[in-house]
């Protein structure tokens, strides 16, 4: 037993009062002489022995109502065994409002998000007037990483409206024990953190709750509605380059996570607003399934898609928006070192989506391209080297196509870009053997694996030296050597042939594998902007265009009434924009003249829910953590019995009540014959 107000305790010497009142205060007997006393002699005695007792009594009386005030001024805590974090009064409490989209749904007292609101305020009736309130929501924006007093939490709570985007229970829990330790500004206060949430099961992830004993962690659960909901899931974008006149490939996943089978499910593909394409999926319960829409280029520039399907009651993930830039050209440098290369130029010069350019010399401004092929240059300077170094780092990528002789120039680079080092050349015939029907430089272009395709032959190949190399075989020799390899290093990739392309060495340049090979590096070698975003994970968005940031600084619209200047920041040698939270309607935004898609979270659409006996499973051997019994009952009471421990100042002033009319009883009704 603990006493809130120990202090008071010193007043229990009161009780020296009222006994030494009654020790001089017994009545004394006085002798009188009678002649005759034989028939009082009995009576004296019993009334003698009757009145020591109830002064006696009386005396207990007055002794244990001092004592049972002064408990009661002293507020005694019977603390219970589970009330491991601390006194509550000097408590900082830091509280998480669920504001996901599943937090929409009605329960018998409403919305659940406003059956949260009202836990929260419960919770904060729970401490004192002074303790200080941190408010988080999904946003977790900078504005919610300050202390709140009681009347604050109360307006902030109006405020917490339903917004996109969904939380890791791992990463609410990180969040709030970090806030707490870094601002609590006393080391000895108590951390009380608390989660009111549905706690669906796509962002519940018990195993990863961070694991820290200073913290006491409620978990209050509201019970949530499960409900059949079909969605779309992903939507990608299968086209190595956009440009006028191609066509776009649109694979559209589609998840029922219900009990019944969907038939027929109409999906319809809008470009520009317009509806380009339709289909229909079937899908079993509980499945996923993808079906695919076609749809061609008609001009260069930004193009706005969105896929739409019908479902009820969930709608918010119907629909997928999605934007892609078409008609800009790759940007392609071959630098040659022997003159330009026959093969390479029939191939793309005359091609409106690569941007093709023949040089003696590497360009000054490597950034103007995202394809550069060295071919059979035998060597490079230290400034042209660490050009190409920073140049596939931060995205290009590199073709090197050796010359026969001379190539040990070209090692330094290789060994500085991880990609394997050219050793002995080999002057013999050698035949391709096999190839990477996975790589993404083949993706589309064969339907299986064709064992009787004709395969290259080179007359001559360098071997190589890739003990601390990456690399992965493209095609492979039947000596165990390579004709080509891709090595991914950082943002950029680093392709090497290890022969000359040309006819006197091989015969790849005159066969059909040669124009996808290559083709497909200068498409493939500028990656595609992301199709879409999602809304609030927070992710800096990689710009297509260049601003000028110590300037006038572009508006985010979304062709109404939105207008705001977003946060963009340069990141070596692109420019990002931040997304804090100012975006919570799906759909396409535009930035000057560049447009960004943004869709809902949809790990919101699995509208299934952890039940409280699953929670308790969960938490066990996890003492930090603690569930509310019932979270239809008002917290307050349950939390102060819990962690300020049972308040006992109540009884004790019970108990004075009953021992002073005991008193009271004792003097009024005397007893005497």
């Amino acid at each position: 037993m603990l006493f809130s107000n120990p202090a008071f305790l010193w007043g229990l010497l009161a009780v020296l009062i009222p006994v030494a009142v009654h020790l001089f205060n017994f009545r004394r007997y006085r002798k009188e002489y009678f002649s005759n006393v034989e028939q009082l002699v009995e009576l004296q005695t019993e009334s003698r022995r009757r009145n020591n007792l109830r002064q006696w009594l009386v005396l207990a009386a007055r002794v244990l109502a001092i004592v049972f005030l002064v408990l009661a001024f002293a507020r005694p805590v019977l603390r219970s065994s589970g009330a491991h974090a601390g006194e509550m009064s000097g408590a900082v409490v830091s509280l998480y409002v669920d504001n996901s989209f599943s937090m929409e749904s009605a329960d018998r007292d409403g919305s659940r998000l406003e059956t949260a609101k009202q836990k929260a305020r419960e919770v904060a009736d729970a401490y004192d007037p002074g303790t200080r309130f941190q408010l988080l929501t999904n946003s977790m924006d900078g504005g919610e990483m300050r202390w709140l007093n009681r009347d604050e939490l109360t307006e902030a709570l109006e405020a917490v409206k339903v917004a996109p985007g969904s939380r890791l229970m791992s990463e609410v829990a990180a969040r709030q024990a970090d806030f707490m330790r870094n601002n609590a500004h006393n080391g000895k206060a108590a951390h009380h953190a608390y989660l009111i949430s549905d706690f669906q099961e796509t962002v519940t992830d018990i195993d990863a709750l961070p694991a820290d004993s200073t913290m006491l962690f409620t978990l209050v659960p509201l019970s949530g509605v499960e409900a059949d909901n079909l969605y779309i899931d992903t939507v990608q974008l299968d086209a190595p380059a956009y440009f006028t006149g191609g066509s776009v490939n649109v694979g559209v996943t589609l998840r029922n996570s219900g009990s019944r089978a969907a038939e027929k499910v109409p999906v319809k593909l809008y470009i520009d607003n317009k509806e380009r394409a339709l289909t229909t999926l079937d899908l079993a319960e509980n499945t996923s399934g993808t079906a695919t829409l076609r749809f061609s280029i008609e001009r260069a520039g930004w193009v706005d898609g969105r896929v739409e399907i019908e479902d009820y009651p969930v709608t918010f993930d119907d629909s997928y928006h999605f934007t892609l830039l078409a008609g800009e050209p790759v940007g392609m440098a071959e630098v040659d070192g022997a003159g330009a290369n026959t093969y390479l130029k029939k191939l793309f010069d005359a091609d409106e989506a690569v941007n093709y350019h023949s040089m003696s010399h590497l360009p000054p401004t490597v950034e103007e391209y995202s394809f550069i092929v060295l071919n059979e240059v035998k060597s490079l300077t230290s400034g042209e080297m660490q050009q190409l170094t920073e140049w596939v780092s931060e995205g290009g990528s590199l073709l090197v196509v050796p010359p026969a002789d001379g190539a040990e120039g070209l090692n330094p680079l290789l060994t500085a870009l991880q990609a394997p080092a050219l050793s002995r050349w080999m002057k013999r015939p050698v035949r391709a053997s096999q190839i990477d029907y996975g790589s993404s430089l083949y993706r589309g272009v064969f339907s299986g694996r064709n064992d009787e395709m004709e395969m290259p032959t080179v007359q001559g190949h360098f071997s190589l030296e890739s003990q601390t190399a990456v690399k992965q075989s493209i095609i492979g020799m039947a000596d165990g050597g390579e004709l080509l390899t891709l090595t991914p290093w950082k943002e950029g990739k680093v392709y090497l042939f290890t022969t000359p392309l040309t006819a006197d060495w091989t015969d790849l340049v005159s066969q059909a594998l040669f124009v996808p090979t290559l083709y497909n590096m200068a498409l493939y070698s500028r990656p595609l902007p992301p199709a879409s975003h999602t809304l609030g994970d927070g992710e800096p968005i990689v710009l297509q265009g260049s601003y000028d940031l110590e300037r006038d600084l572009p508006e985010l619209t979304d062709g109404e009434d939105l207008r705001l200047i977003p946060d963009l920041r340069r990141v070596g040698n692109r420019q990002v924009m931040v997304p804090h939270g100012e975006l919570t309607t799906a759909g396409i935004y535009r930035l000057a003249d560049e447009h960004i898609a943004f869709n809902y979270d949809r790990r919101e659409s699995e509208m299934q829910f952890l039940t409280r006996e699953e929670l308790s499973q969960a938490l066990k051997g996890r003492p930090e953590y603690t569930l509310v019994r019932n979270s239809r009952k008002p917290l307050a009471e349950e939390l102060r019995r819990r962690d300020g421990g049972r308040q006992l100042w109540r009884l004790c002033v019970l108990l004075t009540l009953m021992v002073l009319a005991a008193e009271t009883a004792l003097l009024k009704f005397k007893g005497e014959k």
